[in-house]
C-alpha cells in the first residue's frame, strides 16, 4: 500500500511542483488585485493640550504612574498599512474635557487619535474610547529668597569676605502643592576650595525642606534656572586686643589685673587696610570700675570696635570674656635682717655699721601680693654720702617692685666712727685688760 502511495506522489512530480508554484502566484495576483482591509496595532505618546485650563483654575496634574502612552488598533488596506508607522498618528488629551472621578482622586481625560497621513475614510481607528489617567491636586505658588553659600576651603592665609548673588535672588516657584509646601530654603552654592582671589560663577539654586533634605524639582516650574554668585577672598591678620578701665575702685581696694580670652583675634580685610592695624583697642568706658569692691566679670562684643574695612574670621571671637580683678589693700610689717641692707658711699677712713640686728619694714599692697612677699625678699641700700662720725637714722632705699608695693619710709640706725679712733680705743681696752690680770 505504501509503495502504491509513494508511486502516486512521485508520479509526474515535475508537473505537480509546477502546479503548486502556479497556485501561489495566482494567490498573490488575487490578493494584489483585491487588497483586503486589515487591522494593526500602534503605540504612541499622548500630548496634553490646554494645560492652562487647569492652571488657571489653580490645579496641577500629572499622568498616573508616569504612563503617557496609548495603544490602539487602526484598520486599512494592506497596501496602506505597509506605509504606516507610529509617527503617522497623533494622540491628544484635551484637559478641558477632564472627567473627575469621585473617591480615588484619579481623573481621566478622553484621548482623540488621528492619522496625520491619511483621512478617516482611508484609515479607520478603533472606536473604543481611550483615556489618559491623571492625578489632580492644588497648584502651589511660592516665592523664596535665594541664599548665597560656599563649599570648600580657601587658601591658607585667606578668608571669605562677602558672598552674594549679583543677579535676581527672588525665585518664583509653581507646581504641585504637595511639593511646594515642603520648600523651606533655596540655596545657591559657589565652590571656593583653594581660592586666593575673588571668584564668580553661575550656579543652579537648590531647594531644601525644613530638615535640610534636597527637594526634587522635576515637577516644578521656576522663573529662573541659574544665578550668578560671587565670593570675596580676603587676607587675614592676627592682632592683639587691648582693654583699659575707667573710674577708680572704692577706697581701700586696688585694681589688680585685667584678664580676657581670647588674647588676640584673627581679622580679615584688604591688604592695605590690614597693614594699618596694630591692635584692637577697646574704649575704657566699656569697663567702668568706679567704686568697685569686688571682681567684675563681663562679656564684651568687640564687633563694633573693629577697624573700618575689617571683620572677624571666626564669628565666635566676637564675644570676649573679660575679668577685672579687684582686691583689698593690706599692710604688713616685716622683720628684715640687717644684713639685707647695704651701706654705700662710706667716707674714707670711716667705719660704719648698722646698730640693730633687724629692721622693721612696713609694706602696703594688694592682698595676694602681700601674701607672696617674705622678709627674705626685701633688701635695701643706705646712702652715707654727706654723713660724718656719730649715730644717724638714715632713710633706706628699699628694693621691691614699686608697681606692686608701697613701702613706708624706713630709717636705718647707723654708727659711723673714724678708723684711727677705733684702733686706739681697741688698744687701750687691751692694756686695761692686761693690768687687771
Amino acid at each position: 500500500m505504501l509503495k502504491n502511495l509513494a508511486k502516486k506522489l512521485t508520479n509526474n512530480l515535475g508537473l505537480k511542483v509546477l502546479a503548486v508554484l502556479f497556485a501561489i502566484a495566482l494567490w498573490i495576483v488575487v490578493v494584489n488585485i483585491d487588497d483586503p482591509v486589515k487591522p494593526a496595532q500602534y503605540t504612541i505618546s499622548v500630548t496634553q493640550d490646554n494645560m492652562d485650563y487647569l492652571t488657571s483654575n489653580g490645579k496641577y496634574s500629572e499622568t498616573l504612574g508616569g504612563k503617557n502612552t496609548v495603544t490602539f488598533t487602526a484598520s486599512a488596506k494592506r497596501s496602506i498599512l505597509e506605509k504606516l508607522s507610529n509617527t503617522d498618528f497623533t494622540a491628544v488629551a484635551d484637559m478641558e474635557k477632564i472627567e473627575y472621578v469621585e473617591g480615588d482622586g484619579v481623573c481621566r481625560v478622553p484621548i482623540t487619535i488621528t492619522c496625520s497621513k491619511y483621512n478617516s475614510n482611508t484609515v479607520t481607528i478603533s472606536s473604543k474610547q481611550q483615556y489618559l489617567d491623571v492625578t489632580v491636586e492644588d497648584l502651589g505658588n511660592v516665592q523664596k529668597k535665594i541664599t548665597a553659600s560656599t563649599e570648600g576651603t580657601v587658601m591658607d592665609g585667606c578668608a571669605l569676605g562677602d558672598v552674594s548673588i549679583v543677579t535676581s535672588n527672588l525665585l518664583k516657584i509653581s507646581g504641585p502643592s504637595s511639593v511646594t509646601s515642603q520648600i523651606s530654603t533655596v540655596v545657591a552654592t559657589i565652590n571656593v576650595d583653594g581660592m586666593s582671589s575673588d571668584v564668580t560663577d553661575t550656579v543652579v539654586p537648590v531647594l531644601y525642606d525644613a530638615d535640610g533634605n534636597e527637594i526634587d524639582a522635576s515637577k516644578l516650574k521656576m522663573n529662573i534656572n541659574t544665578v550668578t554668585i560671587t565670593a570675596q577672598i580676603l587676607n587675614t591678620k592676627d592682632v592683639d586686643l587691648s582693654f583699659q578701665t575707667k573710674g577708680t575702685v572704692a577706697s581701700g581696694y586696688t585694681l589688680k589685673e585685667i584678664t580676657y580670652s581670647p588674647k588676640k583675634v584673627r581679622i580679615k580685610g584688604e591688604t592695605d587696610v590690614l597693614n594699618k592695624v596694630a591692635k584692637i583697642a577697646i574704649p575704657d568706658d566699656v569697663l567702668d570700675m568706679s567704686g568697685a569692691t569686688e571682681d567684675v566679670e563681663t562679656t564684651v562684643d568687640i564687633t563694633s570696635y573693629l577697624p573700618d574695612g575689617t571683620s572677624l574670621v571666626l564669628a565666635a571671637d566676637a564675644k570676649v570674656e573679660v575679668k577685672v580683678k579687684v582686691e583689698p589693700i593690706t599692710t604688713k610689717t616685716f622683720e628684715v635682717d640687717a644684713s639685707a641692707f647695704t651701706l654705700e658711699n662710706i667716707p674714707d677712713a670711716t667705719k660704719a655699721k648698722i646698730t640693730e640686728d633687724t629692721i622693721q619694714v612696713e609694706v602696703t599692697g594688694a592682698e595676694s601680693d602681700i601674701k607672696k612677699l617674705s622678709a627674705d625678699d626685701i633688701t635695701g641700700t643706705v646712702n652715707l654720702q654727706g654723713y660724718g662720725n656719730g649715730e644717724h637714722n638714715i632713710a633706706a632705699d628699699i628694693d621691691v617692685d614699686n608697681e606692686l608695693y608701697q613701702v613706708k619710709t624706713v630709717r636705718i640706725p647707723v654708727k659711723m666712727t673714724a678708723e684711727d679712733t677705733e684702733i686706739k680705743s681697741t688698744e687701750s681696752s687691751k692694756k686695761s685688760a692686761s693690768k687687771t690680770k
